[in-house]
């Protein structure tokens, strides 16, 4: 089986520009959404809810020192993807992350990360409306490109 390549998306629609760089990391991705003045605004990680979650051997002496661990937000699981989100203060780039999260984690039955950063300037509601939009289609863009590389895959597996 060929080892997938990083690539890369891009989308226009008037002043709005988008892009989303897959990069493969093993048997996840990672994810890297950004548009206008590109940015880490919010970092999503989905995992398979039946994934062992990772054990953290550095929370444990934190609070035995009566520290609290800092950990992001689990949005919990829906649609069998256990969901965490970590998202700066202000910044609301995880609408348009999560989705992507959540629809490559369970296509693609791995972690998937996601890092989204976009921002313009004196954005009005029906642009904010079209970057989710635009999102929403470069994730589907670049799930049917994954699809179509397993099923080149698979196909090949066959005829050896």
């Amino acid at each position: 089986m060929e080892k997938p390549q990083p690539f890369l998306l891009r989308c226009t629609h008037g002043r709005l520009a988008l892009e989303l760089r897959l990069l493969p990391a093993g048997q996840d991705w990672q994810l890297l959404l950004t548009g206008g003045d590109a940015h880490i605004g919010a970092v999503i990680l989905a995992e398979p809810a039946d994934a062992t979650p990772p054990c953290s051997p550095e929370a444990a002496p934190a609070q035995a020192a009566g520290q609290t661990a800092a950990t992001p937000a689990t949005a919990g699981t829906k649609d069998g993807v256990r969901l965490h989100v970590l998202r700066r203060t202000g910044h609301h780039d995880d609408k348009a992350a999560l989705p992507l999260a959540r629809d490559y984690c369970r296509a693609l039955k791995s972690t998937v990360c996601v890092s989204a950063g976009i921002h313009y300037d004196h954005i009005s509601r029906e642009e904010i409306d079209s970057v989710l939009a635009l999102a929403r289609m470069l994730g589907a863009c670049g799930l049917r490109r994954l699809r179509k590389l397993q099923e080149n895959d698979h196909a090949d597996s066959e005829r050896s």
